[in-house]
């Protein structure tokens, strides 16, 4: 089982930024009302446990002989077509005017662009999956690549 894509979905530089200028917030208030030592304990420990939930509570995906997607897995025989949707198109495939039972893994606060898988499974509840990607042709290319060699 070669890998040949991976990818985790980690929030986007200011996302960080943004968490931890709220816990600096706390952490001063609390500085202030107890003491700078407690302010800097809760800073550096909130802080860190944030950022430790922030990464491995981002979506992997993988491509090998299966495309995983955070704890989905699609055999690779049952991919119809790939393709790569701007931001625009994520937007409209995630929106009511597409089938409802599209499997949707979209964080936008990680990527605006998406991979749209179309299946050819008749016993899959699921007609197509919609992923993020901050590298969808890169991505799109690892399905495409891994989907002929399987078939």
């Amino acid at each position: 089982m070669n890998t040949v894509y991976r990818e985790r979905l980690l929030p986007k530089w200011w996302v960080f930024v943004f968490i931890t200028s709220l816990i600096a917030m706390l952490s001063i208030a609390y500085g202030a009302a107890i003491s700078a030592l407690v302010g800097w304990l809760m800073f550096l420990g909130i802080t860190a446990l944030t950022s430790l939930a922030m990464f491995f509570g981002s979506p992997v995906i993988a491509v090998s002989d299966v495309l995983e997607v955070a704890h989905a897995r699609l055999p690779l025989q049952y991919v119809d077509a790939v393709q790569v949707l701007s931001s625009e198109q994520t937007r409209d495939a995630r929106s009511r005017r597409v089938d409802a039972r599209n499997f949707v893994l979209v964080k936008s606060w990680a990527a605006s662009q998406s991979v749209l898988v179309t299946l050819n499974d008749p016993n899959d509840p699921h007609p197509a999956w919609l992923i993020s990607s901050r590298h969808p042709a890169e991505l799109m290319s690892a399905i495409s690549s891994s989907a002929a060699s399987v078939r």
